[in-house]
């Protein structure tokens, strides 16, 4: 049996239920596997935790195309098995108001150029024009802007809640199989451990905090933390705190109260 360290969120309830699948893809210190319930990434523990993430003290032995299979209590692949029934990874998220007053005194995104226009949209609290411009662009498993776009839906998620229409944003992202995964756990609030930790910090006013998890996060990856960071550095200081219309499934029921009128 394969040491199991923590099980994301969204990992879990994808493998909480029987389940059939392949291997996907494999690299030196992780492989992603898509069974029936959606993608899972198996990694060593020197990745981070994340919401789709089984870390584990030793990778199994993996190959592209091979069949694994979920029980809801152990994934297994011919010779090797792992409990995949907790302990369950969630990443903390910060008050939203505290992270709103912090927008005045967070650091500059670090290391990444962001287009002018890729900024004006996220100012105007643009989502679905955002994913549009730069969804699947850019190299690697993860493109750099979906990365960037994962970081600015995390935060939308915090600041517009559960009724806004980012679930559907991030689904309809034309990228891969793999990143897609990921930006429906970022609509959701789901991000790697280093992204929490960063918006805890810059919410709690803790520099030195802040400092060090950005610094992990860039690390992540070739590039993926450092565009994330960047998303999560310019939703942070410039995406609006109440959605656009574009953005959300309906009228705002709190915005319709203040006015008098019916949100109906």
């Amino acid at each position: 049996m394969v040491p199991v360290v923590d099980v994301g969120e969204g990992a879990h309830a994808v493998l909480a239920r029987p389940s059939r699948g392949r291997v996907v893809a494999v690299y030196r210190r992780a492989a992603y596997l898509h069974l029936d319930g959606g993608i899972v990434a198996l990694t060593d523990t020197s990745a981070p935790a994340g919401p789709r993430h089984v870390r584990c003290t030793v990778l199994p032995r993996l190959r592209e195309g091979f069949p694994v299979a979920s029980d809801g209590v152990r994934l297994t692949g011919g010779e090797w098995a792992l409990r995949v029934d907790g302990p369950v990874w969630r990443g903390e998220l910060p008050d939203p108001d505290a992270l709103a007053w912090a927008r005045e005194v967070h650091p500059e995104a670090d290391g990444v150029a962001v287009e002018p226009a890729v900024a004006a949209l996220v100012r105007a609290g643009r989502i679905e024009d955002l994913a549009a411009a730069v969804g699947g662009r850019g190299p690697g498993l993860t493109p750099a802007g979906d990365d960037l776009l994962a970081g600015v839906l995390v935060v939308a998620r915090l600041w517009w809640g559960a009724g806004s229409r980012l679930d559907a944003v991030a689904g309809a992202v034309s990228t891969t199989e793999i990143a897609r995964a990921f930006l429906v756990e970022a609509a959701r609030g789901r991000c790697i451990a280093p992204a929490h930790d960063w918006l805890v910090a810059v919410a709690a006013g803790r520099a030195d905090d802040a400092l060090r998890a950005s610094r992990r996060l860039r690390a992540t990856g070739a590039s993926s933390g450092a565009h994330l960071a960047a998303g999560l550095g310019l939703a942070v200081s410039q995406l609006p705190r109440t959605a656009s219309q574009t953005a959300r499934a309906g009228p705002d029921p709190v915005a319709c109260h203040r006015a008098g009128r019916s949100p109906g």
